[in-house]
Order: structure tokens, then C-alpha cells, then sequence
């Protein structure tokens, strides 16, 4: 009897257990990724945007990559905008975002608003803010991944927050960031 519930026990840990590391891991389908840190601008090229079959411009910031749920440190992201159009008080542009990750990487696309913040915002390390980003839609926004993310499909959403005092739009200008982007894989 004994024996027969510690077998038990230990299978019900394994069954609780093994799912929860996974997920930990990198093997769900709902990723909480965190874009935090200041990265320089660069000038490089994104798969092709306008359907021309040629890459398109990009002016591109490596960043840290955190997951939200614990705030552990699991990569690098690289997001890289294109088609900057000022609107009003804002900017339209079209955002890809690397997500390198040790499962894989994974490539996003959304087009994104980027506008001057109405109050006085920081984040919570401290960090000013003077932009305030968003892009969402429906549809499939991965445009390609590599690894675990090999032909996966699904929706992102980004909320985002970006300090610009320091950006010139020359490269080697810096822009501070702190974005979450929700990925829903299907």
C-alpha cells in the first residue's frame, strides 16, 4: 500500500509538474515577450513589405528580450521599422520584430502607431517615457520562425513604450524601450 502511493504521488507530480516546465520553457502558445533596454540605431533591410518581391529599408534596435510572466531574461529581440509616415501629432509605420529565442526565432509584422504620451509616464525601473506604441488585428501576423516556431501562424499585439529623447533619427541614436507583445500561436 505503501509502495502503491508513492507511485502515485510521484505520478501526479509528473503529470502537474512536466506541463508547467514545459510552458516554461517555451512551449506554449501564449507568449508574453518583453522588449526592455535602449538600443542603437542601425540601417538594414525586412522581407518585402510592399509586394515587389524585394526586401524593404529598415532602421532597426537590438534590444533584451524578457518573458513577463517571471521577468527572467530569454533572448534578444531585434525591431526593426519601416514605412515611417507622420500623421498628425504621430507616426504609421510598419513594425518586424525578431524574437531570438533558445527554441527559435520567430517574426513578426504589424503596422503600429507610435504617439507623444499626454502625461508625465515612466516605467516602473524608472525609465521616461515620451512615446506610447500599439499595433493589433486578427489575422496572421508571424511572418516566418525557425527552430519550435517552424511554420507557426497566430495573432500579436503590441503595447508599447518607448523614450526618444535621445533619438535624431541618425544611426548610433539610441531608443529606450519597453514593450510587451502578446503572441497567440495557432
Amino acid at each position: 500500500m505503501k509502495h502503491s502511493l508513492c507511485t502515485a504521488v510521484a505520478a501526479l507530480l509528473c503529470v502537474v509538474t512536466l506541463p508547467t516546465l514545459a510552458k516554461d520553457q517555451g512551449a506554449g502558445n501564449h507568449l508574453v515577450l518583453n522588449l526592455v533596454g535602449s538600443g542603437d540605431m542601425y540601417q538594414s533591410t525586412v522581407p518585402d513589405i510592399d509586394g515587389d518581391g524585394m526586401e524593404d529599408d529598415a532602421i532597426c534596435f537590438d534590444v533584451q528580450l524578457m518573458d513577463a510572466h517571471n521577468r527572467r531574461h530569454i533572448g534578444t529581440a531585434t525591431d526593426c521599422l519601416s514605412n515611417v509616415t507622420p500623421v498628425g501629432t504621430g507616426v504609421a509605420l510598419v513594425g518586424t520584430t525578431y524574437f531570438h529565442l533558445p527554441q527559435g526565432t520567430l517574426v513578426t509584422r504589424g503596422n503600429t502607431s507610435v504617439q507623444p504620451v499626454l502625461h508625465n509616464t515612466m516605467t516602473p525601473s524608472g525609465q521616461a517615457i515620451t512615446h506610447i506604441t500599439g499595433a493589433a488585428g486578427t489575422g496572421n501576423a508571424i511572418l516566418w520562425g525557425s527552430g519550435r516556431f517552424a511554420g507557426a501562424m497566430g495573432t500579436v499585439r503590441l503595447s508599447g513604450m518607448v523614450d526618444m529623447t535621445s533619438f535624431g533619427g541618425n544611426p548610433g541614436d539610441p531608443i529606450a524601450f519597453d514593450c510587451l507583445f502578446v503572441i497567440d500561436l495557432y
